[in-house]
């Protein structure tokens, strides 16, 4: 008897026999759709996640397995696919599934920074190989002149965001997250690991970390102040000053504010 396409499709997938297999649905809207797959390997309840992302916005499904092999700070990845563009179907990425896991901002954040670390070091020199797969390197000169851009008029935080953008502009340029948010970060029994890349670009660091310390504020309703600036300083061997955290919370929040 033949399996069902979703038993062979997960078979397939892990290069394994599996039975008992059945998916829910955990979101879909105009950008993504997750899947939770639940089956049976060798007498063990196992599940999964299945995403799916448009054709044009499918720089997840390129760069996760990437980083999963050179790091365990992100979700480990067990099969992706990359229909032909005359293929109506969107491009997928199977991984271990993290869906339930708890916010890693429930307990030091620091944690969270030293794991964005660790994948920063663990890509360092895979700039190259990044530009391949789709990551662009965006200065904060660039995503200021973009917000800029769109904005369409001149608002009287410009010059200061660009004046900002600029003074950052010698720090080295990293793999950023792009959206390092809580819910981006979850807690695992290997520890933290960061999920969904699909804004990643290479440029600076900090503004990560501007990202985080607000959402943390958010969060935890405690102002972290400057101290993940500072522990990312010491994790990178870079002395940041307050001038430095201000200038990067300011590009922060220009190149993130809705143009209205």
């Amino acid at each position: 008897m033949s399996q069902d396409p979703l038993t062979a499709f997960v078979s397939r997938s892990l290069r394994a026999d599996v039975s008992d297999v059945r998916s829910e649905l955990v979101a879909k809207n105009a950008l993504m759709e997750i899947e939770r797959i639940r089956f049976s390997h060798e007498g063990v309840e196992r599940s999964l996640a299945l995403k799916r992302v448009p054709p044009d916005d499918s720089l997840e499904v390129q760069l996760l397995p990437f980083l999963a092999r050179k790091t365990d700070r992100v979700p480990r990845v067990l099969s992706r696919g990359l229909p032909p563009p005359a293929v109506p179907a969107w491009p997928w990425v199977m991984t271990e599934d993290v869906l339930d896991t708890t916010s890693a901002c429930h307990e030091d954040p620091r944690a969270i920074v030293l794991t964005k670390v660790a994948i920063e070091r663990a890509v360092a020199v895979d700039g190259p190989a990044l530009n391949a797969l789709g990551v662009k390197t965006i200065t904060p000169v660039d995503l200021v002149e973009r917000a800029v851009e769109r904005a369409a008029t001149d608002r009287p935080v410009d010059a200061e965001a660009r004046a900002a953008a600029t003074a950052l502009a010698h720090l080295p340029t990293v793999l950023c997250h792009g959206e390092l948010a809580c819910t981006h970060a979850r807690l695992t029994a290997r520890g933290v690991v960061i999920v969904e890349w699909r804004r990643a670009y290479l440029g600076c660091g900090l503004l990560d970390m501007a990202q985080l310390s607000d959402d943390v504020r958010h969060f935890s309703g405690e102002d972290p102040g400057d101290s993940l600036f500072e522990y990312y300083g010491e994790l990178t061997g870079n002395t940041i000053t307050k001038e430095m955290a201000r200038a990067s919370r300011l590009v922060s929040q220009v190149t993130r504010t809705p143009i209205k």
